[in-house]
């Protein structure tokens, strides 16, 4: 839980597929920022406040974002994750990636299908760079385990906006269709 406000213009999660960065996406919408999910232009950074999904944790890690930001590492256990992750990743055939989507799986996956014991090597190892890259560069730094504390008392700490009347906006795997977007566009 971060101990003190943040002063900061943009928001960065920067945390791997489904650590709950849609839902991070969401709240931060409800919280009243301007917000985009899965960016495709490191240009979009002039037009938003907050940004989630890969191409963020992608930009992270080669030092494309301002350094005067704040960022949060979206993290989760490690089981949950591989098989929210599987379904995920075999629900979608490499025929209908796009070329990004494409690149993104290979630098922060290793490879553009599930492999269990080389997703557990890139999670690691994805936290371990993003910590340092915090510490060596002296980023505001942020962990969030959204998925096993899905509540407002995270970001409205980290933002300094009142909590909401809306209940928090996280559908565990378990409310959606496995391996479709069917619960994500039930509304």
């Amino acid at each position: 839980m971060p101990s003190t406000t943040t002063n900061s213009s943009k928001y960065f999660f920067i945390g791997l597929t489904l650590t709950g960065n849609y839902t991070a996406a969401t709240a931060m919408q409800m919280l009243g920022y301007e917000v985009v999910h899965f960016p495709r232009s490191l240009a979009w950074i002039e037009k938003f406040d907050a940004f989630t999904d890969t191409p963020v944790a992608f930009w992270f890690r080669q030092g494309l974002l301002p350094q005067d930001a704040t960022f949060v590492l979206t993290v989760r256990e490690i089981e949950s994750w591989l098989e929210a992750c599987q379904t995920w990743f075999e629900s979608r055939p490499i025929s209908t990636l796009d070329p990004l989507t494409q690149h993104l799986r290979c630098y922060l996956y290793g490879g553009l299908i599930f492999e269990r014991e080389r997703f557990i090597d890139y999670y690691w190892t994805h936290l371990e760079i993003c910590r340092k890259l915090a510490l060596r560069h002296n980023l505001k730094l942020y962990e969030w385990n959204l998925v096993a504390n899905p509540s407002w008392d995270f970001l409205c700490n980290l933002t300094g906006r009142d909590i909401p009347s809306l209940a928090f906006p996280f559908k565990s795997e378990r409310q959606y269709k496995r391996g479709t977007w069917q619960g994500v566009l039930d509304f």
